[in-house]
C-alpha cells in the first residue's frame, strides 16, 4: 500500500493556494500559458488493462481543469519500458506525460539487463492517481476453492498448472513468482501482452491461475466466471469480505498492492509539476470519480510530488529486493 500519503483530508487550501500561483499559467519555455495545446498521456500497456481504464476514468476531469485536452496513447511493450523510455525521452515541456505504474517504475527496471530508465533520475513525479490489492484468481473449472486447494493442487502435479500475467517484467507476474517460492510448487508462466487478454485467457479455460487488481476481478467474480481465492492486502476488501487475504490463507510474507501516477520528463519546470499535481488531485478527489473508484474495490491517492517522488524510490528498492530473492530475469 502506498504509505505516508494524504489521502481524503489533502488540504484543499493546499491545492488552491498551488493553482493560484499559476493563475496565468506557468510557462513551458514558450512565453505562453501552460498548457496551451493538448497534452498526450503514455500508458505504457494495452487497451482494455486496469491502467488503460484508470486513465480514462480521471482523464476526462484532468482535461477539464486544465483546459485542454489529455489524449491516451497506448505504447504497451517490455513491461511498460518501452512507453516508460518514450517519455523519458521527451521533451520536458509538460505536454508528453506518463501513466506510471508499480509495474513499470519499480518492477520491470529491476528484471531487464538494459531497461533504458532510471525510475530516480529520468522522470519527474507528478501525483498518484490510486492504489489497488491484488485478488488471486482461479478458471472457473479448477477443481480448488482456497489457496490451500490450489498449492496442493499444483505441488501434487509439478508443471502441470500455469499462470499468465501481462508480461515479463510487470508487478503480478513478480507478486505470482514470489508466491510460487513461498508456497514450494512448479508452474508454468504463460506471458500476455496485458491484464485484458491474461483475463480473457482465464475465462477461456487457457490458463489456470493469475493474478489481477480488484477492479478487473470483481466484474467476472460477480458473474461467477472465476473463483477469487484470496487478496494481497493487509486486511480484507469490503467489497469481497468473504475472501480471506493471502497472509490468512499461510502466506504472511506476501502483502502487495498496484498503484498508478502520474510522472513526467526529468527537468520538468516546478511550475508545470505544481499545476499538474494540482489539477491531478481535484480530479481525484471528485466526488463523482471517488465513488466510481471505491465501487470497483480502488483506494484513490494524494500527495504531493515530493510524496510521491520518495513513495517511487521506497517501492523500486522494495521490489527489486524481491527480484533478487526470487531470482527472476525474464531476459
Amino acid at each position: 500500500m502506498i504509505t505516508g500519503m494524504i489521502r481524503f483530508t489533502l488540504c484543499v487550501a493546499g491545492m488552491s493556494y498551488a493553482l493560484g500561483l499559476q493563475a496565468q499559467g506557468p510557462s513551458a519555455g514558450s512565453g505562453r500559458p501552460y498548457p496551451s495545446r493538448p497534452i498526450r498521456l503514455i500508458v505504457p500497456f494495452p487497451p482494455g488493462g486496469s491502467s488503460d481504464s484508470v486513465a480514462r476514468v480521471v482523464v476526462q476531469k484532468f482535461s477539464e481543469g486544465l483546459g485542454q485536452p489529455v489524449v491516451i496513447e497506448n505504447r504497451p511493450g517490455v513491461g511498460g519500458l518501452l512507453g516508460s523510455e518514450a517519455v523519458a525521452k521527451a521533451a520536458p515541456d509538460g505536454y508528453t506525460l506518463l501513466l506510471g505504474s508499480v509495474s513499470s517504475l519499480a518492477v520491470a527496471p529491476h528484471l531487464f539487463s538494459n531497461p533504458r530508465i532510471d525510475p530516480g533520475k529520468n522522470f519527474a513525479a507528478i501525483a498518484p492517481i490510486m492504489s489497488s490489492p491484488l485478488t488471486v484468481i482461479a478458471r472457473a473449472t479448477l477443481p480448488v476453492d482456497s489457496i490451500a486447494d490450489l498449492v496442493a493442487l499444483a505441488r501434487s502435479k509439478p508443471g502441470a498448472l500455469n499462470y499468465g500475467a501481462a508480461g515479463l517484467g510487470t508487478h503480478v507476474y513478480l507478486v505470482a513468482e514470489l508466491f510460487k517460492k513461498q508456497a514450494g510448487f512448479d508452474a508454468v508462466f504463460v506471458p500476455f501482452q496485458g491484464g485484458a487478454p491474461t483475463m480473457t485467457a482465464l475465462l477461456a479455460g487457457n490458463i489456470d491461475y493469475k493474478f489481477d487488481v480488484v477492479n478487473t476481478t470483481l466484474p467476472q467474480a460477480r458473474a461467477g466466471k472465476v473463483k477469487v481465492l484470496a487478496v494481497t492486502s493487509a486486511g480484507r476488501v469490503p467489497l469481497m469480505p468473504e475472501v480471506p487475504t493471502l497472509a490468512e490463507s499461510g502466506f504472511p510474507g506476501i502483502e502487495a498492492t498496484a498503484w498508478v501516477g502520474v510522472v513526467g520528463p526529468a527537468r520538468l519546470p516546478a511550475g508545470i509539476v505544481s499545476r499538474l499535481n494540482a489539477e491531478i488531485g481535484n480530479a481525484v478527489s471528485d466526488r463523482d470519480l471517488s465513488e466510481v473508484y471505491v465501487a470497483q474495490g480502488v483506494v484513490p491517492e494524494l500527495a504531493s510530488p515530493a510524496e510521491f517522488a520518495e513513495m517511487i524510490k521506497r517501492e523500486y528498492a522494495r521490489w527489486g529486493a524481491v527480484v533478487r530473492e526470487v531470482g527472476a530475469k525474464p531476459d
